[in-house]
């Protein structure tokens, strides 16, 4: 027991409650414990350094969040560089940020089937420490940053989460479809007299489907096709990921909604932008450049110019400060700060097009080094 009075004086608990539960015997059985001490103990969160190699975030990240108690750690990670230097970066959020990007990225193209919305595959080399594994870094994430894996599909996580599905399954099914499929299998909804029936027999007989489908019963059979493919071939994944997130069914409530708020668009982008209060002409000009950039850019640009400005390749709401720099020639380029979500744009830009060309080769070189602290 003197370990624990030492580690309450540690903790400037004052000496009078020191006394009294020396006088209670508290902590061996008899007299009341005073409760008012229990932040004291839940507040000893450990705090841990993870150590990730650029390139390795998904291998590495499953390898330690195999461990149980990594949840109730206070984390922070620090990224190795491939030449062995460790990236000149603080994590305040935007290391965080862009581990989880990274990882994502590989575990969609290393784990997933399909094409808009992916579903896990069972691989040899995974068992159930893996894939509990992962689902802690789903709600790790989600935890520390509200990022989920959107392009995982969202049925999953909500039987995950909560034991039931309330997202459609056929709509998340034909988003997991090849595009070709995708529209053969809507038209068969709308005009099914009208659609090439050799064509679906063969996505049908594709999809395991060993029924004829007809206009009374292809809404049926698509159903029965999307629980198959979302639901029951991925069961073992939806298992262990519930041991996980079932904890957090309330934090989880509308993963649909969430899903939504995550996607990057142009409008949404735009009005995280944060200029200057004054600003002289050739920075107006440079930020009429921006604005026109977003509003041209596709959803991968978006993702990339967000991942480049935020660490993170969704929108979680970060507020973008952009700055104006003199750099000219081999030294002009947009510079970003991911921890406080700072993008410094060059104002010696003669054109729009010129803008968009550079900006267009810094987001699409997909290097991601933070080498400013």
């Amino acid at each position: 027991m003197d370990d624990l009075w030492e580690f309450l004086k540690s903790r400037n608990v004052s000496d009078d409650t020191i006394q009294r539960m020396q006088q209670d015997k508290w902590g061996e059985g008899e007299g009341p414990i005073d409760n008012s001490l229990e932040p004291f103990v839940l507040s000893e969160r450990v705090k841990k350094i993870l150590v990730i190699h650029r390139g390795q975030a998904f291998r590495q990240l499953i390898e330690h969040f195999c461990d149980e108690s990594v949840l109730t750690d206070d984390i922070s990670m620090k990224v190795i560089l491939p030449d062995g230097r460790l990236e000149n970066a603080v994590d305040e959020g935007g290391v965080l940020r862009d581990v989880l990007s990274e990882f994502w990225h590989d575990f969609y193209e290393q784990c997933t089937l399909g094409n808009s919305f992916k579903v896990p595959y069972l691989r040899h080399d995974f068992g159930q420490q893996q894939w509990e594994s992962i689902g802690r870094i789903i709600a790790f994430g989600w935890q520390r940053e509200k990022y989920l894996p959107v392009k995982i599909a969202p049925v999953m996580l909500e039987q995950a989460a909560h034991g039931c599905v309330t997202t459609s399954l056929v709509d998340c099914f034909l988003r997991y479809v090849t595009e070709s499929d995708r529209m053969i299998l809507e038209s068969c909804r709308s005009h099914f007299e009208d659609v090439d029936k050799e064509e679906l027999f063969e996505v049908m007989d594709h999809h395991n489907s060993r029924r004829v489908p007809t206009a009374d019963n292809i809404e049926q059979l698509l159903e029965e096709m999307a629980h198959q493919k979302l639901i029951q071939e991925p069961a073992f994944v939806i298992e262990q990921w519930h041991n996980v997130l079932a904890p957090m069914r309330i934090e989880l409530q509308d993963i649909a909604a969430a899903y939504d708020e995550l996607q990057p668009t142009s409008r949404k982008v735009m009005k995280s932008i944060a200029y200057p209060a004054t600003m002289n002409l050739q920075q107006k000009h440079t930020g009429r450049y921006l604005s026109t950039f977003l509003r041209e850019s596709d959803k991968q640009h978006l993702s990339l110019f967000l991942r480049f400005c935020t660490g993170s390749d969704l929108f979680l709401g970060k507020t973008i400060t952009v700055s104006f720099t003199q750099l000219e020639g081999f030294q002009r380029r947009p510079i970003a700060h991911t921890c406080g979500c700072y993008l410094e744009l060059p104002v010696n830009y003669d054109n729009y097009p010129e803008f968009r060309h550079e900006m267009n080769k810094v987001l699409e070189s997909n290097i991601w080094v933070m080498d400013i602290v």
